[in-house]
């Protein structure tokens, strides 16, 4: 197996911190990053510093069992949930961690995301869900990613945020920040536009993947309907009121209330 140099991994973690920083997924001393570099060792962040502030030689050298076997800064509490991922999935080579507005809404919601949206959200970050609440820092947080390591490359922490897993440094910041932007589109959609909106169909789905040698996993497929209505000609903006567009809601699954009720 082929592993990037200490060096490089060292020098893509600050420049995925300072990502992470500028994007706004991280605040104060969050968030850590890991990159495998050999076939038992990582090169990972240490805890109490801010990701956009990351320097080469703070960063350490551990190895699977959390053994720190380079560097003088303390690690991060978190590590042992990076280092299962690895263990799980031994194609993984890096892990991300960060603590994203949006995403971290819905973990604290409990809300998995499953919108069949746009085909980055269909074929790319795919379902995304919720792990279960846990102590952070502990192995019963370690432990609580552990399902999801083989058939996802996200997953939200409940109460907490996101990690994400790649097969390179790059992939697993790109799913994190794909991750970020489809549970904003997630958010408008359902909160705020409140409009029926026109999803990527299950057919749609299979062409894309075929088209570009797409491999999804069934766990990981989204919500998406038989039929759409996204190849129909587009409606006015203008025409859209919001606000009977949720009352006519409202009144529909009211009255379905009230049907289930007298059943």
């Amino acid at each position: 197996m082929n592993y990037i140099s200490e060096q490089e991994a060292k020098e893509m973690i600050c420049s995925i911190g300072q990502k992470m920083y500028q994007r706004g997924f991280v605040s104060a001393n969050d968030g850590n990053i890991t990159i495998r570099v050999g076939d038992n060792t990582v090169i990972a962040t240490p805890t109490g510093v801010s990701k956009g502030d990351l320097k080469p030689d703070m960063l350490l050298k551990v190895d699977f069992d959390g053994n720190i076997l380079e560097g003088t800064w303390k690690a991060t509490s978190e590590l042992p949930m990076h280092l299962r991922i690895y263990k799980e999935n031994n194609e993984v080579m890096s892990t991300a961690h960060a603590h994203p507005t949006f995403l971290n809404l819905f973990a604290n919601l409990g809300m998995e995301l499953d919108m069949s949206l746009t085909p980055a959200t269909a074929a790319i970050s795919g379902r995304i869900p919720v792990a279960p609440y846990q102590n952070p820092g502990s192995e019963d947080l370690a432990a609580s990613v552990a399902p999801y390591c083989r058939d996802f490359n996200v997953v939200m922490l409940a109460n907490h945020g996101p990690i994400s897993w790649g097969k390179n440094p790059i992939e697993a910041w790109y799913i994190l920040e794909d991750a970020e932007a489809y549970a904003k589109l997630a958010l408008l959609h359902k909160f705020v536009v409140k409009a029926d909106y026109r999803p990527i169909s299950m057919e749609q789905i299979k062409l894309l993947a075929d088209t570009h040698d797409l491999v999804i996993n069934p766990r990981r497929l989204v919500n998406a309907p038989e039929m759409t209505a996204n190849q129909e000609p587009a409606v006015s903006l203008d025409a859209f009121d919001p606000d009977c567009a949720w009352m006519e809601k409202l009144v529909e699954k009211t009255a379905d209330a009230v049907v289930a009720r007298l059943k």
